[in-house]
């Protein structure tokens, strides 16, 4: 008998979720939550607003984070540029991606224009964050290394196999959209520090539905996409792929282990670890703003190539700059909404800056520091009157073994919405209904 693809592997699982276990659904609605809030901050930025009236959008049931209601491509798009434009959205380290932001738009839009329940809607969600962290496995850190944004290359299986699960595909129809996802994958980490990163979040869970609606009405995708000599693991992971990792999708459940980190401030999780130590040292020395002369960091490669933007001319840039955020947490204690609402840096923060070194440390970039601290930080804070001291921090508040509690994750929640000028409802995780949480908060009443 002849293996079986990658894809149709992963048409195996999609197609065959049917129920979760109590741990895999209270860790999936803690991410959809998560996202909910943050998509609805997103729909207050100007960029999203931009887009949504730029956009086609066709008549629909699904609603925009910014108002109204579109077709469910039209919403995944709209709806994952605002899951994503803040960089607030939560963070895997299976493969360095931000999969929550790119999955529940595309299953969102879909479930509502299906008029698909609460429970239709997480069973698919969990469907595709397993196939874009199995993926993730398979393809290792090196395809992040490799220059790939990996949000979008390997989210885009993710968001087409949520898609082709609500749309109920057959095993065959789900492989052939899963071949379309892996044919079509592409993008690398030039976006950073632009609006086209949280564009192409949009743009990828839009392509996803469209590609599980394609293959619903039998076309055909390639199905060894990701094997072939010419398909995605040859072009886009040099042919590497670490195949054991596939046996341990639905067994493994990625979305607990390693589970998902959820973010305390609005900027790339790189730069997490680095706001909490400087608020450490601050704290310990009794420190100002202004008493601040000098800010030593020594950080692992992750951190020195996702934190790219030492004098950031852009909000954008600002989510990408170690300088900028140990800036704001010297005078705020983190990175705020607020912080971002302009481009021009203030002369206070500016000044700084400029008191900020950063260096690349190797022995926070072995693969055994990679794997237990990914994006951790040494900070050195040296006073105007000589005084100084050093801190490491490994894993930020927020990290999955520094998870934030359920009451911290609401809070969250609702001061994103507040954000956004919308007064949000308290949630009970363990029993709520995203999809009327959504259109409630939007303003959008269910037909």
């Amino acid at each position: 008998m002849r293996t079986p693809t990658i894809a149709r592997r992963f048409a195996k699982f999609a197609c065959g979720l049917e129920r979760l276990d109590p741990e895999v659904r209270t860790a999936a609605d803690r991410a959809i939550l998560d996202t909910l809030g943050v998509m609805l901050a997103g729909g207050a930025h100007p960029s999203v607003r931009a887009l949504a009236q730029a956009a086609a959008r066709g008549e629909g049931r699904a609603t925009l984070a910014t108002g109204g209601r579109a077709d469910a491509e039209a919403a995944a798009l709209v709806n994952g540029m605002a899951a994503h434009v803040w960089d607030f959205d939560d963070t895997s380290y299976t493969g360095i991606m931000h999969g929550s932001a790119v999955v529940l738009p595309a299953a969102l839009g879909l479930a509502q224009e299906l008029g698909s329940g609460a429970d239709a809607l997480r069973r698919a969600f969990v469907a595709g964050s397993e196939v874009a962290y199995a993926l993730a496995d398979l393809c290792t850190h090196a395809h992040y290394f490799g220059g790939w944004w990996s949000t979008i290359t390997l989210g885009l299986a993710g968001a087409t196999a949520a898609a082709g699960n609500l749309l109920e595909l057959d095993e065959d129809a789900m492989t052939s959209a899963l071949g379309l996802a892996a044919a079509a994958a592409g993008g690398g980490k030039v976006v950073l520090g632009t609006d086209a990163k949280p564009l192409l979040v949009g743009e990828t869970a839009r392509r996803a539905v469209t590609f599980a609606r394609a293959a619903g009405a039998e076309m055909t995708g390639p199905e060894d996409a990701f094997e072939n000599s010419n398909g995605y693991l040859k072009l886009l992971n040099r042919g590497e792929a670490r195949e054991a990792e596939l046996e341990s999708i639905g067994r493994r459940w990625r979305l607990c282990d390693p589970g998902l980190l959820f973010k305390t401030s609005p900027v790339c999780s790189a730069a997490l670890a680095a706001i909490e130590q400087m608020n450490a040292l601050m704290a310990e020395l009794g420190a100002s703003a202004d008493e601040v002369a000098g800010v030593h960091a020594e950080v692992p490669q992750l951190v020195y190539e996702s934190l790219v933007f030492p004098n950031p001319a852009t909000p954008q840039e600002m989510q990408f700059s170690l300088p900028y955020a140990l800036a704001c947490a010297a005078l705020h204690g983190r990175v705020r909404f607020e912080d971002l609402a302009h481009s021009i840096v203030t002369p206070e923060k500016a000044a700084l800056m400029a008191r900020v070194s950063v260096k690349r440390a190797p022995d926070l970039s072995t693969d055994e520091m990679r794997a237990k601290y990914p994006e951790s930080i040494r900070l050195t804070l040296t006073l105007i009157n000589g005084r100084s001291a050093t801190g490491f921090c490994g894993a930020a508040r927020g990290m999955p073994e520094r998870p934030l509690s359920d009451e911290e994750l609401l809070d969250k929640f609702r001061a994103a919405g507040a954000y956004a000028g919308l007064s949000l409802p308290r949630v009970d995780i363990a029993d709520f209904d995203p999809i009327k949480v959504f259109e409630d908060a939007v303003g959008v009443k269910r037909d």
